[in-house]
């Protein structure tokens, strides 16, 4: 995740009016980026991260559909930093010029954002219930509670991404989920290898 975060910031003050307030993220990987490869790699660290939770998910607890649905949000994350924006002019504004008309390449980054936001949704509901009740999921009550707030917060947040300052609501949606992986990840990895 720390690769994620340090790919947006470097990309982000490379580009001239770029914006992390008004710009979306992806627009820094988007086609007319000058700065799109690391747009792309910014991305596709984070799609290992949830590779990485996915799997201490399912070492730790042994919950397939919960691991599933984290690879699933790897996937999607991937579907996003391979179906890149149209920002002709580049990352500055794009969300506020380009996104307006799109061809077939901007649906389908779209509907990869959607696929994350559901995938990891149901990620985080699963592992809050089965937290909550020990008898459906292994997970800590701790982390069902937690998994539970997270949830509630995502969805709170990416609501906000449609108005103003998308930049600032997207990377404080994007921190609540990845924060949300670290807390699984170290909650999962932190058990004692007799639990697991």
């Amino acid at each position: 995740m720390l690769l994620f975060w340090l790919g947006v910031i470097v990309a982000g003050a490379l580009v001239d009016g770029y914006s992390a307030r008004e710009d979306y993220i992806s627009s820094l990987a988007g086609r007319g980026s000058p700065v799109a490869a690391l747009g792309i790699g910014a991305l596709l660290a984070s799609a290992v991260a949830h590779l990485a939770t996915a799997r201490a998910v399912f070492v730790a607890w042994r919950c397939r559909l919960g691991a599933a649905f984290v690879g699933a949000a790897a996937a999607a994350t991937a579907v996003v930093a391979v179906f890149r924006t149209s920002c002709s002019l580049g990352p500055g504004g794009c969300a506020l010029t380009d996104g307006q008309a799109g061809d077939w390449i901007d649906g389908v980054h779209a509907a990869g954002v959607v696929a994350y936001e559901a995938f990891i949704l149901a990620a985080m509901l699963m592992l809050g219930v089965g937290g909550l009740r020990a008898a459906l999921l292994p997970p800590p009550r701790a982390l069902g509670l937690a998994s539970l707030i997270f949830a509630v917060m995502s969805v709170l947040l990416i609501g906000q991404t449609t108005g103003e300052h998308v930049g600032m609501w997207q990377r404080l949606w994007l921190a609540n989920n990845l924060g949300w992986l670290l807390v699984v990840a170290w909650v999962a990895t932190a058990q004692p290898r007799s639990q697991k």
